[in-house]
């Protein structure tokens, strides 16, 4: 795999989601990346602290388990299939299958975008 810290030091906001996701375009994503272990922390908009937890599958797709509490207090979790997707000017695109492991049960689809910072 050549994508071995593609995520270090990244960060990562909601681009779309679906309805029954917490996600939303003030939630920021912190992802570390130590060869094939991916880790992040998350907050915003309706989720008040939220943590994940993976491993690279290949050089464009990793799965992760995440977990969240939400700002009423509801503790949340998942698991989500995630493919990268290198846009222009190298941007890194984050394209989500996921389901909820509690509540409904549900799955979903959401995309993130990397946060340039300058």
């Amino acid at each position: 795999m050549k994508n071995l810290n593609l995520l270090n030091n990244k960060v990562f906001m909601s681009l779309a989601n679906t309805a029954n996701g917490d996600v939303n375009g003030a939630t920021r994503f912190y992802y570390t990346q130590k060869g094939k272990v991916i880790t992040a922390k998350y907050e915003g908009g309706v989720v008040q602290i939220g943590s994940i937890i993976g491993q690279m599958l290949s050089d464009d797709h990793f799965e992760i388990c995440y977990q969240h509490l939400t700002v009423t207090g509801e503790l949340r979790t998942g698991q989500c299939k995630t493919k990268i997707e290198l846009l222009e000017n190298d941007v890194i695109k984050l394209v989500e299958n996921w389901q909820w492991l509690n509540g409904d049960l549900s799955t979903g689809y959401s995309e993130l975008i990397e946060v340039v910072l300058n």
